[in-house]
């Protein structure tokens, strides 16, 4: 496999994509770093799997990119809610009004992320609401469209240039892989990278407290201590390695994502012993 593997180059204008792709989070470490990102649990991350499916949507890295923006959307919501909070009794009062519209919540952000990745997507109000009453959800088009505003507002308008998938695959092309059956681990591997974030957070939360790696966050329980971009490194060269390539890509991909070589070991260890099913 070792053949298969080379200097390959992106197009043109994708020359300045790795400076992009660090400047917007290193802009979500600051974001978070003011306040911590609530990384959505296994229950949520399926949802969000099963709406995208129901939708449409499945491919590209929408539902990963969606969980993204949800993460964001609640952390913001949420921090400028707590400003003005007076008693305990008012917050209950907002938790069930949350609830209440998680349904709708996370459809907006599937057509936000769906919408800046996949331009093919047909995602109207009156399939979005159809596809909210098969959940047994009632909403108006009207309360889809205001849903959907009201998520981009709060967001700063910001939506993330590139999913974690073409993040991904950006990182393995540049790093010379050329194997269509790589490239497919790859997109493999992150998606299911992204799928279970949780438990990837959960296993390397530790490791990243003792080293205290560039680029994470605190060791506080409710944040996240790893940026996308090094989850998309960590995929690539779990595929790498999954795909028995024998090129080390490790030190390519630290250099490339601006973290040690150790950091996208470890991010490849957990993938390959705690995400990828067991054959």
């Amino acid at each position: 496999m070792c053949s298969e593997m080379g200097s390959n180059l992106l197009p043109a204008y994708l020359t300045d994509w790795i400076e992009a792709l660090i400047q917007e989070y290193e802009d979500e470490a600051k974001e978070e770093a003011r306040w911590p990102i609530l990384l959505l649990q296994a229950p949520g991350r399926k949802l969000i799997w099963h709406l995208c499916s129901t939708l449409g949507v499945s491919s590209k890295g929408v539902p990963g990119s969606a969980c993204r923006l949800m993460e964001r959307y609640l952390s913001r919501h949420i921090q400028n809610y707590l400003q003005d909070l007076s008693d305990n009794d008012e917050w209950e009062l907002y938790r069930s009004s949350l609830a209440s519209r998680y349904y709708l919540l996370a459809v907006s952000c599937i057509q936000l992320a769906a919408k800046m990745t996949d331009l093919t997507a047909l995602l109207t109000t009156s399939l979005v609401r159809s596809t909210l009453l098969r959940e047994g959800v009632v909403h108006s088009q009207a309360e889809i469209v205001h849903m959907e505003f009201h998520v981009y507002h709060t967001l700063d308008f910001r939506i993330p240039l590139w999913t974690s998938l073409e993040a991904a695959e950006f990182l393995a092309i540049r790093v010379g892989i050329r194997s269509p059956s790589i490239l497919e681990a790859v997109a493999l591997i992150t998606n299911l990278s992204e799928f279970n974030r949780d438990l990837l957070e959960l296993h390397m939360r530790c490791w990243t407290e003792v080293c205290n790696t560039p680029g994470s966050s605190s060791s506080s329980t409710g944040r996240s201590t790893l940026r996308t971009l090094h989850v998309c490194a960590g995929g690539v060269c779990a595929a790498a390695r999954f795909m028995r390539a024998s090129v080390d890509l490790t030190r390519a991909l630290a250099a490339l994502t601006r973290t040690t070589p150790s950091h996208i070991k470890a991010i490849s260890d957990t993938i390959l012993n705690h995400i990828i099913p067991e054959k």
